[in-house]
């Protein structure tokens, strides 16, 4: 039986063809190589899958190695391909919003030629689908759309450059323009809950938040002209209600041409969402 797994910082997230899920915590050892590998590999093996999908949060090659992961160091450098060829099991590596973008295209949107999914939780990430195929690049580094520049010289970024979509559109950058706007430090999800009673400076940082993210996604669709958008990721989540009018947003910022062809969707996968597109990898052989 095949399954599909997603490495996070925090915890590692499998689901199996059968539709069986499980969740292991590993932060407590996401700072050490040797114990987040061996945690990894019995992961990997336990209930001798015939095929994995592997989605990693992190910068990873065409063969399978990841060369950086900001939020778990114990994984630069590791060759998760290498692992799985030692443990006997057949399987494709590639970054964890890669594969999102996948399972959106091969449960929801069948009917896409061009699908852009955009993931905003801890960080930004993307991933795009044409003609029913995940677009990598030449090495797998594709759709680092949360590093594109939308403020020259603009806020850290936690890649360490300014100005990156990822530094206004990811929880960090939303906890940033609220602190700058209010002088007071709080939490994504406190944010949120101020916003939904009313507060002012809340409701103003959502819409900075917002106005960025609108940059973000019309530079994508000028670039990549896509017919489907989807927006997912827990912070997304949290702020669905405030998500109506993005959509109207965009349109009226793209050129005519494109915003004619792309419709504007959330994605309902919830926290298995990397984890369900490592898997619908697996069953390519099967559409």
């Amino acid at each position: 039986m095949k399954k599909g797994i997603d490495i996070g910082g925090s915890f590692i997230k499998v689901l199996w063809e059968d539709g069986r899920r499980e969740k292991v915590y590993v932060r407590d050892v996401s700072q050490n190589k040797e114990a987040f590998v061996e945690k990894l590999r019995e992961i990997i093996r336990e209930g001798n899958p015939t095929k994995a999908g592997i989605a990693v949060a992190g910068f990873t090659s065409l063969e399978g190695v990841v060369y950086r992961s900001p939020n778990i160091p114990a994984l630069d450098g590791v060759d998760i391909k290498r692992i799985l060829l030692e443990e006997g099991i057949s399987g494709i590596v590639l970054n964890d919003v890669s594969a999102g973008a996948f399972g959106e295209w091969y449960y929801d949107h069948r009917d896409s030629k061009n699908l852009l999914f955009v993931a905003i939780g801890t960080g930004l990430g993307a991933g795009f689908v044409c003609e029913g195929e995940v677009f990598l690049g030449s090495c797998g580094s594709a759709l680092e759309l949360g590093h594109h520049i939308v403020e020259k010289d603009g806020e850290l970024c936690s890649c360490g450059r300014r100005g990156c979509l990822e530094a206004y559109c990811s929880s960090y950058g939303l906890e940033r323009i609220y602190k700058k706007l209010s002088g007071e430090s709080l939490k994504d999800y406190q944010i949120v809950l101020r916003a939904k009673e009313g507060d002012q400076r809340a409701l103003e940082a959502i819409k900075t938040f917002k106005d960025y993210l609108t940059i973000g996604l019309m530079n994508a669709i000028h670039i990549l002209n896509p017919d489907r958008v989807v927006l997912g990721g827990g912070l997304i989540q949290q702020l669905r209600e405030f998500m109506d009018d993005l959509e109207t947003r965009l349109r009226g910022t793209v050129e005519t041409l494109p915003s004619q062809c792309f419709k504007l969707s959330f994605s309902k996968c919830g926290e298995f969402c990397m984890a369900r597109g490592a898997l619908a990898l697996t069953l390519m052989d099967d559409r």
